[in-house]
């Protein structure tokens, strides 16, 4: 029985082989449910990592769970391969145009914004000449995947569409994206257009930093309000099944803040959705899945999948709480020690916020470390501190230069803030209190000026030790003493032979 299922499965895997070798629509001829199972049966490579928990099968051809907050990958099914994307490049879009507009700034829509577009592909029927904010457009984008608001947008920034794709391809170098090359702002179908799910992650971990787009993104309906160019309002949904009862409230799911949908017959089905489960940000990517008849299936049931495997089999692990390698400010690693007038604190501090990502059968100590000291332009990062698990990097924290190198010592009586006015000034219920006296000191200036007289002195008894031994007098006064004596010593003897010398000479004469 087991020889007959493999051979099916060689047989199946053959079958997308020869498709993708001769890039002809084998599957068109196919049954559906063939090419759905031959996507299905695709190897999982994080199920070979060692004591990593096994991820499920799912009918997109590559899928990738991300923790946003470290980078972690948590399931990995072709994730680098090159995919045609359609409309979740918008996430890209959107991304530019939170980082470069302000989002009340006006976008005139050009005739090419309008019309360059298939008018059967998505859009909300703007008019040449209409103007909306930088806002509305992307709750257009978002919501309705409007091509001709990403057009627009893209011509704002840049000038023009093709301008705009070079700006992206550039952004999406700077955010680690290797596999990814965009031509336009919408994802309308193009053979030089493609990226894939590991970079379509890094791109939606970027663009979740911004509030804004998780308020636009996780928004069920808009109301667009007329325009210079419509006298009507129009009511727009957001397309994604588990953030809006859109056609369907099977997927309805309120750990889902954001996502974008995407289609083409090139692409099929792709599919981002952003969540929250125990206290991390998990982003999946699903991309070129055929969908069924039955409406949302299976592209967000692989979803769902997903986000339950990531929330039942990971969990978040404070780093400064559990590194016990690394102690910083107990008398160990880093410690200023203590000075003349009391404890002070660390030098360098751990970032209480870092975090890694485990399975939920593995301990903390079962991660390895690793110390890297950098050399940035950020003068307080001093190092960073990462871990690795079952060969994966699974999280990390920085190490800094404390602020607290300067010491506060309190010697007054009292315990109000003198900088506080309204303590200062006093209530019914606090009166005014005496200004506190404080002492500000600086240990490390102080260290600084201890370290320099000690140098000077060792100097100088060096010299005074060498100066012994060698028999050179280093006072100048008694040097000028030593010298005063012999000269006149040198002078007494000569003036006493004079004389001697005189008288001889006298005797001779008389």
């Amino acid at each position: 029985m087991k020889i007959i299922q493999t051979c099916r499965l060689l047989a199946l895997t053959s079958v997308l082989c020869l498709s993708t070798v001769f890039s002809a629509p084998v599957f068109a001829a196919e049954d559906p449910a063939v090419e759905s199972e031959i996507r299905y049966n695709l190897e999982i490579q994080s199920n070979s990592w060692e004591n990593w928990p096994a991820g499920p099968q799912v009918y997109a051809e590559a899928a990738v769970v991300m923790e946003a907050g470290t980078g972690t990958v948590l399931y990995s099914k072709n994730i680098d391969e090159q995919l045609y994307p359609a409309s979740i490049t918008k996430l890209m879009t959107v991304l530019l145009a939170l980082e470069n507009l302000d989002m009340d700034e006006e976008v005139t829509f050009s005739h090419n914004a309008v019309f360059s577009i298939d008018y059967a592909s998505s859009h909300i029927a703007r008019d040449e000449g209409e103007v909306l904010t930088v806002e509305e457009c992307l709750y257009a984008i978002m919501m309705e995947s409007a091509n001709e608001c990403s057009n627009a947008i893209a011509e704002h920034i840049s000038g023009s569409t093709e301008a705009f794709a070079d700006l992206m391809n550039q952004r999406a170098a700077e955010l680690g994206c290797s596999n990814t090359h965009f031509v336009n702002p919408h994802g309308l179908p193009d053979e030089n257009h493609y990226t894939c799910p590991r970079d379509m992650a890094l791109i939606a971990r970027e663009v979740i930093k911004h509030e804004k787009f998780r308020q636009i993104a996780g928004t069920p309906r808009y109301t667009l309000r007329a325009t210079n160019k419509k006298d009507e309002e129009l009511l727009m949904n957001n397309h994604h099944y588990m953030i809006n009862s859109y056609k369907t409230s099977r997927f309805l799911d309120d750990t889902v803040f954001a996502g974008k949908t995407g289609y083409t017959t090139a692409a099929l089905n792709t599919l981002v959705t952003c969540a929250t489960r125990n206290g991390m940000d998990l982003i999946v990517v699903t991309m070129k899945t055929l969908g069924t008849s039955e409406r949302g299936v299976p592209v967000y049931t692989d979803t769902a999948n997903l986000l339950n495997y990531a929330s039942e089999n990971f969990h978040k692990v404070n780093i400064s709480e559990n590194e016990e390698n690394f102690t910083i400010g107990q008398g160990e690693l880093f410690d200023t020690g203590t000075s003349i007038f009391g404890t002070t604190a660390p030098t360098i501090d751990m970032d209480p916020e870092g975090y890694v990502v485990l399975p939920v059968s593995a301990d903390f100590a079962d991660a390895s470390p690793q110390l890297d000291f950098l050399d940035t332009d950020d003068s307080s990062l001093v190092a960073t501190l990462s871990y690795t698990y079952a060969g994966q990097t699974v999280g990390s924290t920085s190490l800094r230069l404390s602020d607290s190198n300067i010491q506060e010592f309190d010697f007054g009586q009292a315990d109000g803030d003198p900088a506080d006015p309204e303590n200062a000034a006093g209530s019914a219920e606090h009166p005014a209190q005496e200004p506190v006296n404080l002492i500000k000191i600086n240990l490390r200036v102080v260290g600084l000026v201890v370290c320099s007289i000690l140098l000077v002195l060792t100097v100088l008894l060096l010299i005074r030790k060498l100066a012994k031994d060698h028999g050179v007098e280093l006072n100048p006064i008694r040097r000028w003493k030593n010298w005063q004596e012999k000269k006149n010593a040198f002078g007494n003897q000569r003036r006493r032979r004079y004389k001697s010398w005189k008288r001889r000479r006298n005797r001779k004469w008389f």
